[in-house]
């Protein structure tokens, strides 16, 4: 039967390996005895003869047997002098081991007395060796007292099931009364009958780490509480804002309407009894209640963004684009040519009515304020780069001062006056927020060098998602205007 890989046969015992030696000699010998006996008589002419031949065989049996005897014994006293100076090497490699360990080292006998105490052990707990070898761990306080029963527990509860040894963290005091937690390592040393003669413990001091633990779960436990704090705080501004454009809606909205209204009557009716200062100061009232009321829809427009579930989807941006600009068109709000979407453009992750918004509100922005001197142009590609989809959407209008770029974004910010462009300020701020809710950017950049045409207007780079997909572009490639 072959033996089981990884285990080897259980060396024969001395006892019996000195019996199987000693059956063989007394074998060869008594058989050599007999042999040369019967051999020398045969060969001897008489009896001097054979009692003489008799002797000089014992004396050479005697010196033969002696010279395999001192061999033998060379041997194994070299065996067991390699063998001490290998077990000598082994302790004090052990013993290097044991001083060089971060772990303090400590070995009980079976009374539970200490019989070794590491230089590691009187750093940590501040006992010399002198002090504490031979005495049990309760004799000079090492263990609280009330930690006692517990300690005591787990060991008796390991030796009982015949463990190889037990885990435990437990409180112990240091020589100048620090309380200190340690985790400790205890293995039982056995002997031959299997009863345990010894116990060696590792004591690692885990104080400082402990510390750590209940700092960093503090820490967490307040992160939590700030979080839940600012959550709900969050939740009384969205709540207050929905107030606030319920009150814009209704309170402030009807009052505005009024006043247009009756401004309205007033022009229509009476225009033409009131002089001509009058007459303007109407049409300013008019204009300055339609302002208001722009900037009214604006503010509901931007205010409803933080409320409205986004989504995270695939979107063919290329589709998107061809589908805004001719609504766009069809509602006389973009010109009927002037749009040239180069190449490919990605697929996107992002929200489909969300990134309508952006692209209608970008567009609408390109036509408004175009310049009057030059036929109107708006350059639009898009490309993969990397871990996201830049989209660059450029026209050739009067730009935007490199100082003023960060500003445009921000909540009813104009760099034109209302005769000049009519609008409330909203549009980039709210294609700004659009963009963060569907996880993207937008900025102001550079142009592309290679379009020479629409070097003078203002591009504005986007940053979306790429698609979680492997699919190819699926709407229109390229569109030519």
């Amino acid at each position: 039967m072959r033996q089981p890989a990884g285990l080897l046969p259980a060396p024969p015992s001395p006892a019996r390996s000195a019996a199987v030696a000693a059956g063989l000699y007394a074998a060869v010998g008594t058989l050599w005895i007999v042999a040369s006996d019967w051999v020398l008589f045969q060969l001897s002419p008489g009896p001097e003869a054979f009692a003489t031949l008799q002797t000089w065989k014992g004396t050479l049996f005697v010196l033969v047997t002696a010279g395999f005897l001192f061999v033998l014994l060379r041997f194994q006293f070299a065996r067991r002098a390699r063998a001490a100076g290998e077990l000598k090497a082994a302790n004090q490699r052990l013993a290097s081991h044991v001083e060089n360990t971060p772990l303090a080292l400590i070995e009980f006998d079976q009374e539970f007395r200490v019989s070794r105490w590491s230089k590691r052990a009187e750093d940590v707990f501040g006992w010399s060796a002198a002090e504490v070898l031979g005495k049990r761990w309760s004799d000079w306080g090492f263990v609280p007292p009330e930690d006692l029963p517990e300690v005591e527990r787990i060991i008796n509860e390991s030796l009982e099931a015949g463990e190889s040894g037990s885990f435990s963290v437990n409180r112990n005091l240091r020589r100048d009364g620090q309380v200190i937690w340690c985790e400790w390592y205890n293995s039982w040393l056995r002997g031959g009958d299997g009863n345990p003669t010894s116990m060696m413990s590792l004591a690692h001091d885990v104080t400082d780490e402990l510390e750590a633990t209940r700092e960093v779960r503090r820490l967490n436990l307040e992160l939590e509480a700030r979080v839940h704090r600012r959550t709900e705080e969050l939740a009384q501004a969205n709540a207050d804002l929905r107030a606030l454009s319920y009150s814009i809606s209704h309170d402030l909205r009807a009052p505005v309407r009024a006043i247009l209204g009756f401004g309205e009557i007033i022009r229509r009716r009476h225009g033409e009894a009131l002089p001509e200062e009058g007459r303007r100061y109407v049409g300013n009232i008019l204009t300055a209640g339609e302002q208001m009321d722009r900037l009214i829809d604006g503010l509901l427009e931007y205010g409803k963004l933080d409320s409205e579930k986004v989504s995270r989807e695939v979107v063919d941006l290329g589709r998107v684009i061809d589908e805004v600009v001719e609504e766009l068109r069809a509602a006389d709000e973009l010109a009927s040519t002037g749009v040239e979407v180069v190449g490919a453009i990605p697929l996107v992750t992002a929200d489909p009515q969300g990134l309508r918004r952006v692209v209608q509100n970008l567009l609408g922005n390109a036509w408004k304020y175009r310049a009057p001197d030059r036929d109107w142009r708006v350059r639009i590609s898009g490309e993969a780069d990397g871990s996201r989809v830049l989209l660059r959407v450029s026209d050739n209008g009067p730009g935007i001062a490199e100082e003023h770029r960060e500003r445009v974004f921000e909540l009813f910010e104009r760099l034109h006056s209302q005769e000049e462009v009519a609008g409330a300020g909203l549009g980039l701020a709210v294609v700004r927020r659009l963009m963060e809710l569907m996880g993207g950017t937008v900025s102001i950049g550079d142009h592309d060098p290679s379009d020479s045409a629409v070097l003078e207007g203002v591009t504005f780079v986007l940053t979306f998602r790429p698609a979680e997909t492997n699919h190819e572009h699926l709407g229109t490639a390229e569109m030519r205007r």
